[in-house]
């Protein structure tokens, strides 16, 4: 009789004899990955293409597209003259420099028929920088509808090579032109000068203690708002075309663009000088032309609402600029009293209050103060505020002055609540600023607040 504990091992034995078989057989039913049989289709890098000619031979409408590589920038020169669009013609590139055969078939006639290439859809000849040129007739797709049979430099064998490729090529000229409105760069803009229906403005950037700012010079001594001066280069260094009008633009006039209704003049950091002009309205755009191109274009309403805007669009409407670590002290009063309060020698946004009595020697919450006022953007500015609203300042609900490290005493002022809003004005500027109620909401506390 076999004794309990040997009989145990035996079990255990067995057991686990059989789970190792288990899934062996597992291992060995599982589907092994599927072997990658398929090979590169030319030995060339994207960069390497130095001419395309796309033709569409079903299509007797489409004569042939000749894209040239001038000195680095691609350039339609048939059927028409313009730039190329680049990621268009680099799709292309990069779709020839990383295509690869995954399958052959014989190239008998019926074949051919079969697959589309006694007649194929579209045609392709690329030339290379070591002058060696290569075509490709591309046919039907495959039943995966993931490739298409192609015949290359005209070989006997059939290859199916990646749809993308033929996606890539089977376009018209209009479809593979450059519609760029403007060939500038919004990071690389240094200044502008805009002209509209709302009158005339010209802006540089400026580097202010290491930060780079926005300021009109037409009309001088205004600083922009950033965001929205970016948005605008942003916008027209993106923008596109709908469609193209006049290709040679011999009647400017019958476009608006003989007295046109918006110029935009950009200068880069080069020097450079690109000018976007703008007339009549056409459906639901605008006629428009680079100056540097005899091209009419039409732009969509969305840039032409951006080329639009005026002094107070782009003008900047926060309250303040100033930053914590450049304040050595703070004076504040509202309605529930006073309280000073001074940096911490040695630290950046460490503060102690100095008065009123029962807090001092304690540390200040000075984000209580920053926080709502580098926030503060106004929803209006008054530059010439009347009399009545100036008298708003006589007795205002919140006072701030702020010693610089430099020695300079930046005050602001709020007003009482007016409805939903409170006005704002600092020494910096005679223009009173219209904000939302909540900033006095946020700065109604007691002095005693600041203290933790």
């Amino acid at each position: 009789m076999i004794k309990k504990p040997t009989l145990i091992v035996l079990v255990c034995a067995i057991l686990l004899g059989g789970a190792v078989y288990y899934f062996q057989w597992r291992s060995s039913k599982a589907p092994k990955p599927t072997e990658d049989n398929s090979k590169p289709a030319f030995s060339m890098q994207a960069s390497d293409v130095t001419a395309l000619t796309i033709l569409h031979s079903g299509k007797t409408d489409e004569p042939p597209i000749d894209l040239r590589n001038q000195s680095g920038n691609w350039e339609i020169t048939q059927p028409l003259q313009t730039g190329a669009d680049k990621s268009a013609v680099q799709g292309i590139t990069d779709g020839l420099a990383s295509a690869r055969i995954s399958q052959t078939e014989p190239g008998t006639p019926d074949r051919l028929k079969a697959y589309g290439l006694d007649s194929p859809r579209v045609e392709l000849d690329f030339q290379l920088k070591s002058g060696t040129r290569h075509t490709i007739a591309m046919g039907e797709k495959d039943f995966t509808g993931s490739s298409v049979y192609s015949l290359i430099d005209n070989a006997k064998q059939v290859s199916l090579l990646p749809l993308s490729l033929y996606d890539s090529t089977d376009k018209r000229a209009d479809e593979l032109r450059d519609r760029s409105v403007l060939h500038i760069d919004s990071g690389k803009t240094l200044s502008f000068e805009l002209k509209n229906p709302s009158g005339e403005l010209a802006l540089s950037k400026k580097t202010v203690n290491d930060q780079t700012q926005w300021d009109f010079s037409k009309p001088p001594d205004f600083r922009a708002d950033d965001d929205n001066v970016s948005g605008l280069l942003s916008a027209v260094a993106n923008g596109k075309f709908s469609k193209v009008v006049d290709e040679k633009a011999e009647d400017p006039a019958r476009y608006g663009l003989a007295n046109p209704a918006i110029r935009l003049t950009a200068v880069s950091d080069a020097g450079q000088k690109q000018t976007l002009i703008v007339g009549k309205k056409e459906g639901d755009g605008y006629f428009a032309r680079d100056d540097s191109r005899p091209t009419v274009f039409v732009i969509n309403e969305d840039l032409y609402k951006k080329l639009a805007q005026g002094f107070g669009d782009l003008r900047d409407k926060d309250l303040v600029h100033i930053s914590e670590s450049d304040v050595n002290h703070i004076e504040f009063r509202n309605v529930n009293g006073s309280v000073s309060m001074s940096r911490k020698p040695g630290s950046d946004f460490d503060w102690t209050v100095e008065s009123p009595a029962n807090v001092k020697g304690k540390s200040a919450a000075s984000w209580k103060l920053f926080g709502p006022l580098t926030s503060a953007r106004a929803d209006a500015i008054i530059d010439h505020p009347p009399a009545a609203i100036l008298g708003k300042f006589k007795k205002p609900a919140v006072e701030i002055d702020f010693t610089q490290k430099s020695g300079k005493t930046l005050s602001i002022k709020i007003s009482n609540a007016e409805g939903d809003f409170v006005y704002g004005q600092t020494s910096e500027s005679p223009s009173v600023y219209k904000l939302k109620k909540t900033i006095l909401d946020d700065l109604n506390f007691k002095p005693s607040d600041l203290a933790s």
